[in-house]
């Protein structure tokens, strides 16, 4: 019986030494990597002000191509209510008196090469 007991005793002390020369190891290891982090903080901190100065950048051109977008969309609804406006016109028009539905057509050609022309 106290050979068992003997046995199981020297097992729990070689598993607890292997587990202070891991742990020793390993704090070895920490205090090498705190080390060589300590002598890279500069770089460290000189990337992260790059990236910090990046991340400004591109906020503040996200802004100006969201600006960018709104006032491209606001063109085209408008030229898109212009358009059917004078369709509508067009349509009203052609059905009351032919002249100024000819009137309406030049204008609306007129218009189309205008548009044409600035774009």
């Amino acid at each position: 019986m106290f050979l068992l007991i003997a046995t199981i005793f020297i097992a729990e002390i070689i598993i607890a030494l292997t587990l202070i020369s891991y742990i020793l190891k390993a704090d070895n290891y920490v205090i090498e990597l705190d080390k060589q982090v300590v002598s890279v903080k500069p770089q460290i901190k000189a990337g992260l002000s790059g990236v910090r100065e990046g991340v400004r950048i591109f906020k503040e051109k996200q802004g100006l191509f969201f600006e960018y977008v709104e006032k491209k969309r606001n063109q085209y609804i408008m030229k898109g209510v212009t358009t059917v406006l004078i369709y509508l016109l067009l349509f009203i028009l052609k059905g009351r008196c032919k002249r100024a539905a000819a009137i309406c057509n030049g204008l609306l050609l007129a218009k189309d090469v205008w548009d044409n022309i600035s774009a």
